[in-house]
């Protein structure tokens, strides 16, 4: 059904370079940091709204414009029009957070005094996400925020959203980092062996190999209810049951879903963007929002009604050890570490994913059809190029593996038996369960229980039966050696 893959070496494709405006913009802003933290705040609160960094900044633009890009430039006067869906989101959050409806905002002629509002969209990110042609998806979160850095992804035939909940995609091998953390969660290691359709593997291997046998037994081991409820706390909203009704993860309705089938259930690609950031976050969960401010017609920020929420969950070592298990070839982006998942749905057409992440960075990318002939890490490659160029990201060394959990071997067999031939076994030699002496003391009892019947019929005779006695020795050594396990 899917493949997995962790490393992309091919070449580093050109970053998108800023407008010389923004390098100005930044440039003010670490002369601001000499000036102090105080300093700092107002002055880029001021600078980012109005646009008058020396330089240009944001230009007169931002003045005159009721949606604005991260740095205060104006998006562009047809983007509620030409990005219907996302506009509809941000439309919304304003609602949720902030109690301001779209008849609100800023327009010229009509209202003048009306807010202004500076989203979390970064420019740079959102154009090169807008390169892609075909039916591509491509979403950016910010670890540990949930700020929403970028989404693009519209059917070029029916104008619908390709990134959000309103049109999801079968996730296959990318939805595996999820099973992996339930096990984690639960007191797995990465080391804890699983039941693949034929060969036996540790949970690292089922995730950076694409076990999809071994990731089902996984699931299976702890219910489809327990993965999804994870899954949520992660950052997926929604899912798609097999007719293709989506179903709100909030409500707890799994009715019908299986454990087997958790790879082909369809997904946001936002979402997917959403767990990744929190596994890249260390475990850190923030809600995906697109509003970074709300400004009054006297430039001041207006507080939200509802914070943008986080919480905690998986534990530090579990997202240490996804981040491990996911670990790339850091040759693949300028010597730095990152994680992600590759994976190919094989439905009605060829479904691509790339799912990773760096520190500062969380990218899902999806792409269908003739679209998904590079794979979607082209897609991630572009936009994370563009963003480590952009905005200066530099490169931070992945922890490592935790060394938490146990290392379980209940997932090879329904019994929790282990074969002496399978792969545990190979990497496990001196395993008692497969050496054939993991119950030593029943071996001894039951030897020393057939020494004690046979010596009395011996005791009564004469000399000569002494004789068979080294015959019936023999027989005893030959049964040391347990040829019929586990019922040595």
């Amino acid at each position: 059904m899917h493949r997995a893959g962790l490393a992309y070496l091919g070449a580093r494709r050109a970053a998108t370079s800023l407008p010389e405006r923004l390098r100005d913009m930044r440039f003010t802003k670490m002369h601001l940091v000499v000036g102090g933290a105080a300093a700092l705040v107002v002055a880029i609160g001021v600078s980012i709204v109005l646009g008058n960094l020396p330089g240009g900044g944001a230009g007169d633009d931002a003045e005159n414009a009721a949606l604005l890009y991260n740095d205060g430039r104006a998006l562009p006067a047809d983007f509620p029009g030409t990005h219907t869906a996302l506009a509809d989101l941000i439309y919304a959050e304003l609602e949720t957070r902030y109690g301001i409806t779209a008849d609100q905002l800023y327009d010229e002629a009509a209202r003048p005094d009306g807010y202004r509002v500076v989203l979390t969209l970064d420019k740079a990110l959102q154009d090169a996400a807008e390169d892609a042609s075909g039916q591509t998806g491509v979403a950016a979160i910010e670890p540990g925020t949930g700020a929403v850095l970028c989404y693009a992804g519209t059917d070029p035939e029916t104008g619908a959203d390709l990134v959000g909940a309103a049109s999801p995609h079968p996730p296959a091998a990318v939805f595996d980092m999820i099973t992996a953390a339930t096990a984690l969660e639960a007191g797995a290691s990465i080391e804890s062996w699983w039941a693949d359709d034929d060969v036996d593997v540790t949970l690292a291997q089922a995730v950076s190999d694409g076990h999809d046998g071994a990731m089902d037994t996984v699931a299976g081991e702890y219910g489809v209810e327990t993965v999804l409820d994870l899954a949520n706390g992660m950052g997926l909203t929604a899912i798609a049951d097999a007719e293709g009704t989506v179903r709100d993860l909030g409500s707890g309705d799994y009715a019908g879903l299986t454990a087997s089938d958790l790879g082909t259930y369809p997904v946001p690609v936002v979402d997917m963007a959403s767990v990744y950031a929190t596994i890249a976050a260390g475990g850190k969960y923030a809600e995906t929002h697109f509003v970074g401010a709300v400004l009054d017609s006297s430039d001041r920020e207006i507080e939200p009604a509802q914070d943008v929420r986080t919480n905690q969950a998986l534990a530090d070592t579990t997202a240490q050890d996804l981040q491990y298990i996911g670990l790339g070839e850091s040759e693949a982006i300028e010597d730095r570490d990152f994680f992600g998942v590759a994976a190919d749905f094989h439905g009605q057409t060829t479904e691509s994913w790339f799912v990773g992440a760096i520190p500062q960075l969380s990218v899902a990318a999806w792409a269908n059809g003739a679209a998904a002939d590079a794979g979607g890490v082209s897609l991630w490659r572009n936009v994370i190029d563009t963003a480590i160029e952009a905005n200066g990201y530099e490169a931070e060394d992945l922890p490592g593996a935790s060394g938490a959990g146990e290392d379980l071997t209940a997932g090879l067999g329904d019994d929790g038996s282990v074969d002496p031939s399978g792969e545990y076994c190979q990497a496990n030699p001196d395993d008692a369960a497969c050496t054939g002496s993991s119950s030593p003391s029943e071996s001894e009892s039951s030897s020393s229980a057939e020494e004690t019947t046979e010596e009395p019929e011996p005791d009564p005779t004469t000399s000569e039966p002494e004789e068979p006695d080294p015959t019936t020795s023999e027989p005893e050594e030959t049964t040391s050696e347990c040829t019929s396990w586990p019922f040595c």
